[in-house]
């Protein structure tokens, strides 16, 4: 009888681990479930903060672009000359070229 009472508890025993282990499992695959929603879901707003930054990013560049566009125009008031090819002209900006 006693032998039947510790097999009886033994098999309980080893009945309740099993199913303490499938719902382990269970609530393991729950929160992997969860933990990639809350991945992709972080991923998605990371990926949309990038996005705007790349815009505002293209459009100070472009913006910044045009203003030294404009700059350049409104300032370069000098004529340009002949370039110094044969370095004929190399030293005109001296008193003396020879110098």
């Amino acid at each position: 009888m006693k032998r039947m009472i510790a097999t009886s508890l033994a098999a309980a025993t080893l009945l309740g681990l099993a199913a303490c282990s499938d719902q382990t499992q269970e609530d393991a695959a729950r929160t992997a479930d969860l933990a990639g929603d809350d991945i992709e879901a972080n991923a998605e707003v990371a990926g949309e903060v990038l996005e705007q930054g790349a815009k505002e990013a293209a459009g100070a560049v472009a913006e910044g672009a045009s203003n030294l566009e404009r700059h350049i125009d409104e300032n370069d008031t000098e004529t340009p000359g002949p370039a110094p090819v044969l370095g004929d002209e190399l030293n005109a900006d001296r008193a003396d070229p020879n110098e």
